[in-house]
């Protein structure tokens, strides 16, 4: 994994086989971003477990096949859980599948552009009607 930032601009080079998750939760020490948003990414996943919110649970797909992203974006938040991203990749055969992004590596790689917030206090706060921790701020 390279990062670099400007003002509050980060890059973020995650290479083969390094966990996203773990390569944004570093990332997010490395640079103290107290909450920020994951603007967009680029690159290719494998081992993507995704989810599809029915209202209760979220319904998770484990995908083995390795896909070409076409959308990644997502906050950080100043409390647990940090973070919260969606993925929609496309498959050799063209089709895109995406969701609430629970895992994966990168393969070969991944490049995400990420926004530091200075101003706006981004939490997460549990809405006990929906069972989900909603985005709030102050």
């Amino acid at each position: 994994m390279i990062s670099d930032i400007e003002k509050n601009y980060i890059i973020l080079k995650i290479e083969k086989g390094e966990d996203i998750e773990e390569s944004l939760n570093q990332v997010i020490e490395d640079y103290g971003i107290f909450s920020g948003l994951v603007v967009f990414g680029i690159g290719m996943i494998k081992d993507l477990e995704i989810g599809y919110w029915d209202g209760n649970q979220y319904l998770k797909e484990k995908m083995k096949e390795a896909g070409e992203l076409v959308s990644f974006h997502g906050s950080i938040t100043s409390n647990d859980p940090k973070l919260h991203l969606h993925a929609a990749v496309a498959l050799s055969d063209h089709v895109i599948k995406g969701g609430h992004f629970f895992s994966g590596k990168a393969d070969p790689l991944m490049e995400l552009y990420i926004l530091r917030l200075e101003e706006i206090v981004l939490k997460r706060e549990k809405n006990e009607a929906t069972g989900l921790n909603e985005l709030n701020f102050d």
